[in-house]
């Protein structure tokens, strides 16, 4: 009777020993097939969806890319007229699709510097108290810097302007 005892564990005990090995098998397995399928990679080419003008997604050509460039330093102004508002302290950032436009702005600089400060000492701080305040301001300094462009270069170039910093104490 106590040998039958012995054989019905033996057997209950191979048993679960052969259903371990065989899940750590298959584990062993699916992390080897995992890691292969990592670092070998997909052997196909991303499908590129193309847009209205035929050009795929993620290729742009050379003179639709925006470049920017900081004016440094930040722009500091008295505001016009009489307000609890003493100054303006305004960083701008210039945007074109040319690099010879940026070559262009760097110099004639000076100029550009002079007729953003003038414009900019010509607001009241309370036109730039909303939002939209702000906006008309931006608007007034990136045709400012158009127009100076323009008279120094013949081609205006600069497409936008961005205030990064905006400060009025």
């Amino acid at each position: 009777m106590a040998d039958e005892e012995n054989n019905e564990e033996e057997k209950k005990g191979s048993s679960k020993k052969l259903i371990i090995m065989i899940v750590l098998g298959l584990v062993v397995l699916g992390i080897g097939a995992g890691g292969a399928m990592f670092f070998m990679g997909s052997k196909e080419e991303p499908v590129e969806m193309a847009d209205e003008d035929g050009m795929a997604e993620g290729e742009m050509m050379e003179e639709e890319m925006s470049i920017y460039h900081e004016l440094h330093p930040a722009f500091v102004a008295n505001f016009s007229g009489k307000s609890k508002k003493k100054y303006m302290q305004v960083y701008i950032v210039a945007m074109a699709r040319e690099e010879a436009v940026i070559e262009d702005l760097k110099m004639h600089m000076p100029a550009i510097r002079n007729d953003v400060l003038m414009t900019l000492s010509a607001t009241k701080s309370e036109e730039i108290e909303t939002v939209d305040g702000k906006e008309a301001l931006r608007q007034k300094v990136l045709t400012k810097i158009k127009e100076t462009m323009q008279m120094k270069t013949g081609k205006e170039g600069i497409e936008d302007i961005y205030f990064t910093k905006f400060v009025a104490q």
